[in-house]
């Protein structure tokens, strides 16, 4: 790329702000304009979808126009970017920028990833902070790198004030940020001239909507609906948990809600079974020569100490129940497969394998029962609707449980008469 008076060129393309141009901006400059072309390309395209959006509210704002380019340089123009610091979303708000502007921020919704809200929301901070430094290269400065790091900036270079100096002084983190932004105006401003066309993207899909009335495992909710997880992700960039909340409305692709209305009313496993997509669906059975054990999680219980303890490796554990990473809680329940020898007095030894259909009697008790070994996307309701007669509390009552159960677990189910 040619970058030469790329300061000149800058200072006629993006009249409303303080620009500059030095051996970083040009090096992004030829680095997004050669080599990754293509992810520039793609950033214009998902540009599209977005900058009427912010340039309206910037706009009405009173702010220049030029920092609709601002998501470009923090995020690539992706939605549901994060960072390890905590910021996230289209503008990589932080979080109490988001919960000063009135966004949810848990682990289960994070309103950052939505890109009309996290606008409001960043245009309402870059508001105040030109309240708060009226001088334009302070602006700046602080618009792309925080506030606190115009104060930093300031006290590092002993008292210099052009935005060149200045932002070679700020934390590494987000020194990159500001010549990214030099160099995304220019390449965007003769995206044409260079030959740099826009790939077409779809911010999202048409979709229909739903609303759930039980907790929902995505990935569960994926292999029902014969889908990647991922579009659903895309769908519903807000919902971030493991687990999407009850009482929550959903986009779903288009033409796939009476698809959901059985997936959601029935039991998952029984329509992934029922229909193509039973990849990966079946219960793990037991290793040659292992018991299975119930164990529920203690105070101050670790992966790494439980498997020590049962002589299994945390890989295991976490194959066995389904677990993406180490973090587990008091009170949750992972099925292990141990040697007799591993096992303790104080954990739920369940009853040998019956033959199917075979009924026992709980000792000390006259009550009938069969044997029920828990499969991927069961629930305890969903699993009572499969015996007349039989409900969740039933269920939790003879075997002693909450409604937590996971793959591989063994309950009794009472016999009805």
């Amino acid at each position: 790329m040619d970058t030469r008076d790329l300061h000149t060129a800058l200072k006629r393309e993006a009249p409303g702000i303080p620009v500059f141009a030095d051996e970083l901006v040009a090096y992004y400059v030829d680095l997004y304009g050669e080599r990754n072309r293509e992810q520039f390309r793609a950033m214009l395209g998902m540009a599209a979808n977005y900058f009427p959006l912010i340039t309206s509210e910037l706009t009405q704002a009173g702010l220049p126009s030029e920092l609709m380019y601002l998501p470009m340089a923090l995020s690539g123009m992706n939605t549901l970017a994060g960072s390890v610091r905590g910021e996230a979303g289209l503008w990589m708000l932080t979080y109490p920028v988001a919960i000063k502007a009135g966004l949810i921020v848990t682990a289960d919704v994070d309103e950052r990833r939505d890109a009309l809200l996290a606008t409001r929301a960043a245009v309402a901070e870059l508001k105040r902070i030109k309240a708060q430094y009226p001088d334009p290269q302070l602006f700046l400065l602080a618009a792309t790198c925080g506030p606190a790091n115009v104060e930093r900036a300031l006290m590092r270079s002993k008292g210099a004030n052009d935005l060149r100096t200045l932002y070679t002084h700020v934390d590494p983190a987000q020194r990159d940020v500001l010549p990214l932004l030099m160099a995304f105006l220019h390449l965007s401003a003769n995206a044409r001239t260079f030959g740099i066309e826009a790939i077409p993207v779809d911010a999202k899909e048409e979709a229909d909507t739903v609303h759930t009335s039980r907790p929902l495992r995505p990935s569960e909710l994926a292999a029902c609906l014969d889908m990647p997880a991922s579009r659903l992700h895309a769908l519903n960039p807000t919902l971030c948990g493991r687990y999407w909340p009850a009482y929550t409305t959903l986009l779903l692709p288009k033409g796939t809600k009476d698809r959901f209305d059985q997936c959601h009313n029935t039991d998952v496993r029984t329509v992934i079974e029922n229909g193509q997509n039973t990849e990966g669906t079946k219960p793990l059975p037991i290793p040659t020569g292992r018991t299975v054990v119930n164990y529920k999680v203690r105070a101050g219980d670790s992966l790494g100490a439980i498997a020590e303890r049962h002589g299994v490796t945390v890989h295991e554990i976490k194959t066995w129940n389904e677990l993406r990473s180490d973090r587990i809680a008091a009170g949750d329940q992972l099925v292990l497969y141990v040697r007799p020898s591993n096992t303790t007095k104080d954990e739920e030894r369940p009853t040998p394998p019956a033959k199917t259909g075979q009924v026992h009697k709980a000792p000390g008790s006259t009550e009938e029962f069969i044997w029920y070994t828990v499969r991927k996307g069961d629930s305890l309701y969903a699993i009572a609707k499969r015996y007349p007669g039989v409900d969740a509390n039933d269920l939790m009552r003879i075997n002693g449980i909450s409604d937590g159960i996971r793959p591989g677990q063994r309950i009794k189910i009472p016999k009805t008469k």
